[in-house]
């Protein structure tokens, strides 16, 4: 697998599907790439065969869990530069007020910038996949 040599990460997408969340970045080309980590019940709901909830994904290939690969790929992740930017998503859930929000994660991302929400996304990706907990969750 080609990996870049810098990431610029512009946007990002949440799921209340149990917190699965996708990374979008373009490389020092300006081509583009897709961070993945699947976290509900059902992946990213489309048609391409399921992906493994837990686990991490580049560009839809499975990253092997603590593998030089990966290594690299969280110090890019690390390294990325933040240049946010509105990216309209079919089917995208806006919320409008009056509105309550349950759970820190969510609130933090409801009342947060652009900036500090790709900030926050990124590196809860990050503190996840190096936690004790990743790849042990791994499940098909």
């Amino acid at each position: 697998m080609d990996m870049p040599l810098r990431l610029t990460f512009y946007s990002a997408a949440y799921t209340l599907d149990g917190g699965s969340t996708t990374l979008y970045a373009t490389d020092e080309h300006g081509k583009e790439h897709r961070v993945y980590l699947p976290r509900g019940f059902d992946s990213d709901g489309s048609s391409t065969p399921r992906q493994t909830t837990g686990l991490l994904y580049f560009n839809g290939e499975l990253i092997p869990v603590r593998s030089a690969l990966e290594s690299n790929l969280l110090r890019l992740l690390r390294e990325a530069l933040l240049a946010p930017r509105s990216v309209p998503r079919p089917g995208a859930m806006k919320l409008t007020p009056p509105f309550a929000v349950v759970g820190d994660d969510l609130d933090r991302l409801v009342r947060g910038t652009a900036e500090d929400n790709l900030r926050f996304l990124v590196d809860t990706v990050i503190s996840y996949v190096e936690s004790d907990a990743y790849g042990a969750a791994g499940t098909d």
